[in-house]
């Protein structure tokens, strides 16, 4: 449990409602699905269904945890030009149950960074409480990560370096002061140096 608390997410964290758009489920219908590639896994705490702003516990103190898996996907919103297609979803209840059962399906010890990721609506039952509306079943697959992600981005970029899942290439104005400290005897350790960069991202960047 303290490995899991670690990841927890800041209350202000919770309250600005940050990071990627969430799949919506609303209008769902029995064998309508979502599916992407795993970018991103942690875990955070339940809020509130009526009062979002209020984090959910257990009767005995103990905070309510999910999975909040962040996923690439083609669901882009076109009139934002700065949507990646990220989007979420939060594991919890009959969801993370879904998984789990998935992965023991499926031979497989966790969730993985760069593993296909499919969320279905396979069907619903009725609420204990009649006045609810009938509870949401969904059905999950995976398809295990075959490659690493941060990898692949390197080689479709042709970029130097990965720090995490982010690449790292030189500016254009730091090409222009390689280039000009390259033809005053620097070496590529020296450049990197200067500039505060990879000897890599130097060494893709130039030719010595």
């Amino acid at each position: 449990m303290n490995e899991m608390n670690e990841n927890l997410p800041s209350v202000d964290d919770l309250l600005a409602g940050g990071g990627s758009k969430s799949l919506s489920f609303k209008d769902f219908k029995v064998g309508d699905s979502y599916e992407g590639t795993i970018a991103g896994l942690r875990t955070v705490q339940v809020r509130n269904y009526d009062d979002p702003t209020k984090l959910e516990f257990w009767d005995d103190g103990k905070p309510k945890l999910q999975i909040e898996v962040t996923l690439d996907t083609d669901y882009k919103d076109a009139t934002d030009d700065e949507d990646t297609g990220e989007r979420r979803v939060f594991l919890f209840g009959q969801k993370l149950t879904a998984a789990k059962e998935e992965l023991k399906r499926k031979g497989m010890a966790k969730l993985e960074i760069g593993s296909r990721f499919k969320i279905t609506l396979t069907g619903t039952k009725p609420a204990k409480n009649p006045r609810y509306n009938d509870v949401k079943l969904y059905g999950i697959e995976l398809s295990p990560a075959t490659s690493n992600p941060a990898v692949d981005a390197l080689l479709a970029s042709g970029a130097s370096e990965v720090k995490g899942a982010k690449i790292e290439k030189l500016t254009t104005k730091q090409v222009g002061i390689a280039n000009t400290l390259q033809s005053n005897g620097f070496d590529a350790t020296e450049i990197a140096e200067n500039l505060g960069v990879s000897v890599e991202a130097v060494n893709a960047s130039l030719v010595f």
